[in-house]
């Protein structure tokens, strides 16, 4: 099955819910039932690419900013869009000339923003900054960075500005000192790889990635590497040094996920969250679909079972500690997306939907022991079968801020234009 052909059936499926859908902000209130969080959604624009805020392993797409506001970024047919939410509100910045918005603020307050852009019939990543601190109305006229292909960026403690590139050849990573310019690429992987997701914490960078396997056209395993010294060497969390680049079939890396090859009733994992906690240990959330062409669940003579998960990781000292996001046997779980609160509860945007509906709702789910166990799944949405179109690709400002989780997301549309959709949820 193609990967187009899989995600377009796997999204095209139901939630049944119990809470209703704000229909705009200045016309809906904090909504909740007992034992519920409120939560509040918004249309932000009717403009959204199919893909909009696609992908975003480890955010990219929203941030909260220095001085207290939120900036967003997200892809419409004519390039990306910024919007900016200060203290009136939501105001609309500039349109940049790319597509996959990527974005990280510096200590200075400045937007940097990457992004593919189609020149003379190919198409490059540029790297946009903004020419003021806060302001995304006006940027620079940009500079390429890379070639085409899946973009992530993070800010070192240092200040240092990252860009990692995976493509279909080759995985690797630049660096930006402050005032300074781009580094030649350093090698980290080679092979066909996708969706990298970056955390800097100290002097650490935590990096995730996916494999893809262009046969069955299928995303082939879940990737983690550290470096603990600024890119300068690279390991696994174990402490086992890697000699770059590997190719990720050679079993040298770290593999956290199953595979349609190595079983363990996993195939197209697909990464979808990487999130450092206060005590610095990685967590991970990863989707996964069942092996095609092998029986399970009723299927097989066994108990029922979802046709998609989400799976989530931590780190321990003495390695990853799996759990799954949702255990109910009748609901699939699909894009997810982790942020943790001052306290060190864990908080995740989830789409969601039972296995034999049509399209995925929104959803909410917490976790009081750093991921050991998950609340009960709070559906957020209730109008996607009503709608006829599934919520997808959440991104989430990693960090909760004044009781609020911040979270964006749209529609899977296809060939039509996307709402975009801005929420909270009251996590306090």
């Amino acid at each position: 099955m193609k990967r187009r052909t899989f995600l377009c059936h796997a999204l095209a499926s139901s939630a049944g819910a119990m809470l209703s859908c704000a229909p705009a902000w200045g016309a809906s209130r904090w909504r909740r039932r007992p034992a519920e969080r409120k939560f509040h959604l918004q249309q932000l624009a009717s403009d959204g690419d199919n893909n909009a805020f696609f992908p975003s392993a480890a955010g990219g797409k929203i941030l909260a900013t220095s001085d207290g506001g939120t900036v967003l970024g997200y892809a419409t047919p004519q390039g990306s869009v910024l919007w900016r939410k200060g203290e009136k509100g939501w105001t609309r910045g500039a349109l940049l000339p790319i597509q996959r918005p990527y974005l990280v603020q510096d200590k200075a307050g400045f937007l940097h923003v990457f992004g593919l852009r189609s020149v003379r019939s190919a198409q490059e990543v540029w790297h946009f900054t903004g020419s003021q601190p806060q302001v995304v109305g006006q940027f620079d006229e940009g500079e390429k960075v890379y070639g085409k292909n899946y973009s992530a960026a993070a800010l070192g403690n240092d200040g240092t500005l990252y860009y990692f590139g995976a493509g279909l050849d080759a995985f690797g990573f630049r660096e930006k000192h402050a005032g300074g310019s781009w580094s030649l690429t350093r090698a980290l992987a080679s092979g066909p790889c996708i969706y990298p997701a970056a955390v800097c914490r100290g002097e650490s960078i935590h990096l995730i990635f996916c494999g893809w396997n262009p046969g069955p056209a299928l995303y082939e395993g879940v990737f983690y590497m550290r470096s603990d010294d600024r890119g300068a060497t690279w390991r696994r969390s174990d402490g086992r040094a890697l000699a770059l680049p590997v190719d990720w079939k050679s079993g040298e890396l770290e593999q956290l996920s199953g595979t349609q090859n190595t079983g363990g009733g996993e195939a197209n994992t697909h990464n979808l969250s990487l999130l450092v906690d206060r005590a610095g240990r990685p967590h991970v959330l990863y989707w996964y679909s069942r092996p095609y062409g092998i029986a399970f669940g009723a299927a097989s003579g066994a108990k029922a079972e979802p046709n998609v998960r989400v799976k989530h990781l931590r780190r321990d000292a003495d390695g990853w500690k799996p759990s799954l996001l949702c255990t109910e046997l009748d609901r699939d779980a699909s894009y997810a997306t982790l942020a943790e609160d001052g306290h060190g509860r864990l908080h995740a945007i989830v789409t969601h939907k039972r296995s034999n509906d049509g399209f995925y709702d929104l959803g909410y789910t917490f976790s009081e022991d750093s991921g050991d166990t998950w609340s009960a799944l709070q559906p957020l949405t209730t109008d996607a079968a009503k709608r006829r179109l599934s919520y997808a690709h959440p991104a989430i400002v990693p960090a909760v801020r004044d009781g609020r989780l911040q979270f964006a997301c749209n529609h899977w549309s296809g060939k039509n234009m996307s709402p975009v959709w801005y929420g909270e949820v009251m996590v306090a």
